[in-house]
């Protein structure tokens, strides 16, 4: 069901914020656990187990690395023996770490990859059926804490309630963002009774996200399947509006979902992770996905670039070549199993692995093409920062974007191809009125143009939740009741109206 994850959101949000507010202080992070967990048995009672996997398994391997370094104190000893104990704690730390990934990384690859990589599928279809909501993000989100606590970044947390409410929390649960440990425990166990102001702000940009998801994303959805769907009939321009409509409704439902999260997280006092920062304003490919999904680019920094490029076996690799040639080794291995994850990390198919790939050649390409550019640049005395030449970097970037949108949104790399091919030829014309009638064209043009100049508004530094924040109590509800109306009577639903599935919430 295609809003039943909303439906989700706003019934556990409407019953654990009584339950949250009328409970002692020392106890509210309890509420919030059992709340989550709920919610992750009601959408699945097979990931609810699968999730408790994760907790159990999280918390002893925080706990068991913590009581390795506790007995195995250095303190007195000589240099030599200190650093052959610290070897001993860091051998059998990194056993602990491997068990820990076997067992969770491997419930994920059975559940989600099995199949792509053998002929025969051993998941029963009864497990199929009730796949663990956000198994991905939860998975992902625990084993950076574990490999934290392994390098020492911090303690393994002791309550393991605390721990739970970390890896489950419900409103990030079905698409994140990736929250961090040492960010996001604070403030789940500060325990803060509900603030009016927090609920302001928190209702304030969930009707921001529903905004983006039912005026645009919606609508957006319709014009995209409409030409995904029948590809064969149309080219030229017709496969690039439908790759832009494409775009323009993964990024409004995706950051909408987004935003949704974040302000039932706001309601509790928990700030999540800002996962857009306007990404269509980049001028390169690295740089649009510091802005797109950013705590899983992050993530993927942090827990999978470092460690590949700082690898032994990669230093061993490279320690007989070159400097150049070494460091662009380097960087070429430690990218590829990046975007290689990253592809397969949006899905079990070929499609998506060359989905990362084509990102990996685009960074691998702009790492040897920029340093010819800006030389150029100097040689013709062109101003970089001119507008004319950010204008066209900008346009430059969002034509590959988009060309990585079409293989994304296209059924397998077949359809992509030839959607390609389709593009330098001539189809049927594109029957505007009949896929969407002209109000509800309208409507999606104005929703388009209230989210760009919201993005405006945010280049120039205003900050619109400040803003809100300063308003009166009753303008306040003034705004609200406004942005409700507005979803309620120009939003696309209803029941002669079969909206998309979330996409994001798939992987």
């Amino acid at each position: 069901m295609p809003y039943a994850i909303l439906t989700f959101f706003g019934i556990f949000t409407a019953v654990s914020l009584p339950a949250y507010a009328i409970a002692p202080a020392k106890y509210r992070h309890i509420v919030l656990l059992l709340i989550s967990l709920i919610c992750a048995g009601y959408f699945s009672p097979y990931g609810l187990l699968f999730m408790l996997i994760t907790i159990f398994t999280t918390y002893l391997a925080g706990i068991c690395m913590d009581e390795i370094t506790k007995r195995n104190d250095t303190k007195g000893l000589e240099k030599q023996f200190r650093k052959q104990i610290k070897e001993k704690i860091k051998r059998k730390k990194k056993l602990i770490v491997f068990c820990y990934i076997i067992i969770n990384l491997g419930i994920l690859f059975v559940l989600k990859y099995f199949k792509m990589f053998f002929s025969f599928d051993i998941v029963p279809t009864a497990v199929k059926m009730v796949f663990p909501l956000g198994l991905s993000y939860y998975t992902l989100q625990s084993l950076s804490y574990v490999i934290d606590v392994f390098r020492g970044k911090y303690q393994a947390e002791r309550n393991l309630l605390k721990l739970g409410l970390f890896i489950s929390c419900f409103p990030q649960l079905h698409e994140g963002p990736f929250g961090r440990y040492n960010l996001l425990m604070p403030q789940m166990c500060r325990n803060e009774q509900i603030k009016k102001e927090n609920v302001f702000s928190g209702v304030g940009q969930i009707l921001w996200g529903l905004f983006k998801i039912f005026m645009v994303a919606n609508r957006a959805a319709i014009i995209s399947d409409e030409v995904f769907s029948h590809y064969v009939r149309y080219g030229g321009v017709t496969i690039v509006l439908g790759a832009v409509a494409f775009t323009l409704q993964l990024y409004a439902e995706f950051s909408g979902y987004i935003d949704v999260a974040a302000g039932i997280s706001k309601i509790f006092g928990i700030k999540l992770t800002q996962n857009f920062d306007l990404p269509f304003i980049a001028r390169d490919v690295a740089e649009f996905w510091r802005r797109w999904h950013i705590s899983l680019g992050s993530w993927f920094r942090d827990y999978v670039f470092y460690p590949v490029s700082t690898s032994r076996w990669l230093r061993n690799l490279t320690k007989k070549m070159k400097m150049a040639l070494g460091d662009f080794t380097t960087l070429t291995v430690s990218l590829l199993t990046v975007w290689f994850l990253t592809g397969l990390w949006h899905g079990a198919s070929i499609k998506y692995i060359c989905y990362g790939l084509y990102y990996f050649i685009l960074m691998i390409l702009l790492h040897k093409v920029s340093p010819v550019f800006s030389k150029l640049f100097e040689k013709l005395k062109i101003n970089k920062e001119s507008k004319l030449v950010i204008l066209l970097q900008i346009l430059k970037t969002q034509f590959f974007v988009l060309i990585g949108m079409l293989m994304f949104r296209a059924n397998n790399l077949e359809d992509f191809l030839s959607m390609m091919k389709n593009i330098f030829r001539s189809g049927e014309t594109f029957p505007f009125l009949k896929v969407l009638e002209m109000p509800e064209w309208i409507v999606l043009l104005l929703s388009m143009i209230v989210v760009i100049v919201s993005a405006v508004i945010k280049m120039k530094h205003i900050n619109l939740e400040k803003l809100f924040n300063n308003l009166t109590t009753y303008q306040k509800y003034a705004v609200c009741f406004g942005a409700c109306c507005i979803i309620i009577v120009f939003g696309a639903y209803g029941l002669d109206y079969l909206p998309p599935d979330p996409i994001y919430g798939g992987f």
